[in-house]
């Protein structure tokens, strides 16, 4: 039996959060049966040595064009990124309306000083200066339900099986306090 079943329930899931603040963990941990969207691990098979900003528009539809397709076709997709501003986080809203599927933000917790902590145990090109930490952590805009997220979590309160149970009454699981819904 394969190990990742696909959850036939399209969703997207948008991670928010700086470097080092548990996105990837909270993706590999609670995302079978989901499409993850890594920026870091596309990055990686496109210009395998790291970042090249002259590649970033091709980094970009990349990234775009695995969500589109996995929407279009049923599946829950799992966004891994730092979608630190509304601007950044605007071009998910947009693809997940274009699929007509529900969008949630899940907003990692962890302090800076992890953060910073964590980056700086990095190595290779998965590490940010601490110039471009700092730029990073300083740009970081709070999720706001009026962005157009039908709910927004905490990353160290809920898992996926949570955000579907929520979103959709009569699965197994059950909601909790640490999620915060549109009304």
């Amino acid at each position: 039996m394969p190990v990742n079943v696909p959850l036939a329930e399209p969703l997207l899931v948008v991670l928010v959060g700086p470097p080092g603040s548990g996105k990837t963990t909270w993706a590999r941990r609670h995302g079978q049966g989901a499409v993850h969207v890594s920026q870091d691990d596309l990055i990686d098979a496109i210009t395998p040595h790291g970042f090249e900003y002259i590649y970033r528009p091709i980094y970009a539809a990349a990234e775009a064009a695995i969500a589109r397709t996995a929407l279009a076709a049923g599946h829950t997709v799992i966004v891994d990124r730092t979608n630190r501003t509304r601007a950044l986080r605007e071009r998910w809203l947009r693809i997940a309306r274009a699929a007509g599927c529900p969008v949630v933000a899940v907003v990692m917790t962890a302090d800076r000083s992890l953060c910073e902590e964590r980056n700086r145990a990095r190595t290779g090109p998965r590490r940010v200066s601490d110039d471009r930490m700092e730029r990073m952590l300083a740009a970081m805009e709070p999720v706001a339900l009026d962005e157009g997220f039908a709910a927004t979590f905490d990353g160290d309160a809920v898992t996926l099986a949570g955000i579907l149970a929520r979103l959709k009454p009569g699965r197994k699981e059950s909601g909790h306090e640490y999620c915060h819904e549109a009304r």
